[in-house]
């Protein structure tokens, strides 16, 4: 694999709805890096404000930010995005503004598929889908080696596909039905206490959905314990996670889908089971091997380090060289 230059000083940064990752690599080595929780007030340039913080004690060539969406490309913001009360901010020109170099931004996603393509196990592969599941369901698509970006940087966001028509649990951008609001961190407290008054189980793990204080950590280390509704809960978030992945397999056709995010990563035992016992059943095509992201918690970093390296020419349009306002 041929760099644009393995030398170049990278700021990379992955913005999350609820962690914010800031790293500085020359080349592929990491030379420093740092983990806070994403801003959650201060207006509009909250995160760009902490970024430069962190980062103005480093010498860099270039920027190039992975984030949660939606995003506005053309501008360089985030909009509206559902896990994160800030909902709009700015990133490219004050990042621009405050260091002088070229700024790349892409979905965090997208980023992460990049990421896999150029630097980790998608390398030699010409379709691939990267996953991640979280605080919300994200989605990036390699398809004939060609970077999936859209009109405005959101061709991606296969989360907000709806997957039961039935279903009343909204999801942060509001609509019903949706994988992420059937299936995100974010809505596993909702969920949880629905299906708690649905049932008739008696055991801890009911109890605790319907008082409202279910989490994804709690509801994975109570299906480890054997509670049964906790065991249950968990069957029905795999059989969401494997319908949203064989439509994925449906309309990219994929070599392979890598799946990243903390609630994978931190209970891929208990996960990828269900998907594999579920994904023939659910699937028009031969599924793909499924694989566990290259990176795990820092695929968008890595990503965000890929583009920079090796810039996909659907980026690159939207780079911040010069001039515009913020």
């Amino acid at each position: 694999m041929e760099f644009l230059d393995s030398s170049l000083r990278v700021l990379a940064v992955d913005v999350g709805a609820s962690k914010l990752r800031i790293a500085i690599f020359h080349g592929l080595d990491l030379v420093y890096r740092a983990i806070i929780d994403t801003p959650r007030n201060g207006g509009p340039y909250a995160v760009a404000n902490a970024i430069i913080r962190y980062a103005r004690d480093y010498r860099f060539d270039v920027a190039s930010i992975a984030s949660i969406g939606p995003l506005d490309l053309v501008r360089g913001w985030v909009t509206g995005t559902p896990n994160n009360p800030l909902r709009d901010f700015a990133l490219r020109d004050p990042i621009y503004k405050s260091f002088n170099v070229p700024v790349y931004i892409a979905n965090d996603c997208v980023a992460s598929v990049w990421g896999e393509y150029v630097l980790g196990n998608g390398r030699g592969l010409n379709d691939i889908v990267y996953v991640t599941i979280s605080t919300g369901i994200g989605v990036g698509a390699i398809v004939d080696g060609h970077l999936l970006v859209g009109r405005r940087g959101n061709s991606h966001e296969a989360g907000h596909i709806v997957l039961d028509l039935n279903s009343s649990l909204k999801c942060g951008c509001g609509g019903l039905g949706h994988w992420e609001a059937l299936a995100g961190g974010s809505n596993i407290s909702k969920l949880a206490k629905l299906k708690a008054l649905e049932s008739t189980y008696t055991s801890k793990g009911r109890e605790i959905a319907l008082s409202g204080g279910m989490s994804s950590e709690i509801l994975y280390r109570l299906a480890r314990e054997g509670d049964v509704f906790a065991l249950n809960l968990v069957d029905y978030l795999n059989r969401v996670h494997t319908a949203g992945l064989a439509s994925l397999i449906a309309v990219y056709d994929p070599e392979a889908i890598f799946i990243g995010g903390s609630i994978y990563i931190y209970n891929e035992d208990l996960i990828a089971p269900g998907i594999m016992k579920y994904i023939r059943e659910y699937s028009l095509l031969e599924p793909p091997p499924i694989r566990r992201a290259t990176f795990d918690q820092d695929s968008g970093l890595y990503g965000a380090l890929a583009i920079a390296l090796k810039t996909p020419q659907e980026i690159a349009r939207y780079t911040r060289y010069s001039g515009g306002d913020d």
